[in-house]
């Protein structure tokens, strides 16, 4: 864990405090790439080798039974597929504001308006590997599903071929229509490229790890994606009156994701920034991820005292964090100052996890300091915006001379000579 106070360093050294650690993408591009290649020039018997080699698949069928997703939600522990139901209509309610609308609208050229189309057919990932992550199954589907997307896959990787009962239930709950046993950077491919038993998608969306990301940066040209996820991070805004273990609670939620996440606390209070740092060393000791959270907190937890709030919502606005959690007296007037973040918590009460879970909120967000021109996922990515417009015949002569002046000062006399045939008395 590092300390500092931001008055007795230098502007460069708060940039050197705030830089991210260094990611092996480089490394996973060149793991990814050659399975990549595979599974797209050699289809299903790639896939299949590349799940027996990774997670010990077995069996002839990737495939999951629609009856099974329904039959895994009675083999679910109760309690669960209560929480499950809970964070699904939370979700769903959530999504189902994000409406763009289609419009028309009639003027002296004619005719304008949008259609708002959703894509036909999406693939999901939901990552597996040492936990099961039924919520991140949720949050990728129901926006799909809300948005009107008709066809929605959903990979994740097994575990000596059997699919963890919560995912399966998720993905009953959330309504998707395929499953396949298989994950990594094979399961990315068989998306996107398709195979003989997995059809081709427009977009895949959904977290992974590094491979899964690396494999997501090479189809991407082929195949839509949502953005290239990093390691998890939180930052949080606290004044003199927040509460120190709360802060420390928080960060160590996040630390435990994975060795490179990364956990920021920021105060004008010299006692807040100390304390928080105390407490957070008190917990890591009894965490039961200890083994994640000591690398983690090493490299990634970090107390800033600052001169204000206001120079801790600059800060963060810089850095734009995955999570930001706003422990002030007034923090709705902080967040209205805030500009780059993947989502905001706003007050004590507001636990990130609570967004990780079941607030209704997406947890699919932009992370390494993407959140300073990306947005979480939402209903938006699955739909397409197609403008239109239907020009009258007076229309045309009112804007043919327009374009004509606007095409000749570019030079592109075809475009130039389009516009005028629009209006041109004799077709000659």
């Amino acid at each position: 864990m590092r300390s500092y106070d931001i008055e007795s360093i230098s502007a460069e050294d708060v940039k050197q405090v705030m830089r991210r650690g260094e990611t092996a993408f480089e490394k996973s591009l060149a793991i990814a790439k050659p399975i990549v290649d595979a599974v797209r020039r050699d289809g299903d018997s790639a896939l299949v080798r590349f799940a027996e080699q990774y997670e010990g698949f077995k069996g002839r069928s990737m495939s999951v039974p629609l009856s099974t997703l329904k039959s895994a939600t009675s083999r679910t522990p109760p309690a669960l597929l209560s929480a499950l139901k809970q964070s699904q209509q939370r979700i769903e309610s959530y999504h189902s504001k994000q409406a763009l609308r289609a419009f028309e609208y009639e003027d002296s050229c004619g005719v304008f308006g949008q259609k708002v189309v959703p894509l036909r057919r999406v693939g999901v990932y939901a990552p597996g590997g040492t936990a099961n992550y039924a919520s991140s199954v949720l949050m990728s589907v129901l926006p799909a599903r809300v948005a009107g997307v008709e066809e929605i896959v959903l990979c994740t990787p097994s575990r000596d071929g059997v699919v963890n009962d919560a995912v399966l239930a998720a993905a009953y709950l959330a309504g998707v229509d395929e499953v396949y046993t298989v994950g990594g950077a094979h399961a990315v491919a068989a998306m996107a490229y398709g195979t003989e038993t997995i059809r081709p998608v427009l977009k895949i969306v959904g977290p992974g790890g590094s491979i899964v990301t690396a494999a997501k940066q090479l189809v991407r040209k082929d195949c839509d994606i949502d953005f290239l996820a990093g390691p998890s991070e939180v930052l949080i805004i606290a004044d003199e009156d927040a509460d120190s273990e709360l802060i420390a609670e928080e960060m160590l939620a996040q630390l435990e994701h994975d060795p490179n996440a990364v956990a920021i606390a920021v105060s004008p209070s010299k006692q807040v920034v100390e304390l928080s740092k105390a407490k957070l060393s008190e917990m890591i000791q009894r965490s039961g991820r200890h083994d994640i959270v000591k690398i983690s907190a090493e490299k990634g937890a970090v107390f800033l005292k600052t001169s204000s709030i206001q120079q801790a919502v600059e800060i963060s606005n810089e850095f734009g964090p995955e999570h930001l959690l706003i422990d002030v007296e007034n923090p709705e007037k902080v967040l209205d100052a805030v500009e780059c973040a993947g989502s905001v918590f706003i007050g004590k009460w507001s636990s990130v996890v609570f967004g990780d879970y079941c607030a209704g909120t997406n947890h699919v967000l932009p992370t390494m300091g993407m959140a300073r021109s990306q947005s979480a996922l939402s209903v938006y990515d699955f739909i397409r915006i197609i403008p239109y417009q239907k020009i009258s015949e007076k229309g045309a002569g009112i804007l043919a001379p327009i374009a004509v002046e606007m095409a000749r000062a570019e030079d592109l006399p075809g475009h130039a000579s389009a516009a005028i045939a629009r209006i041109r008395g004799d077709k000659e």
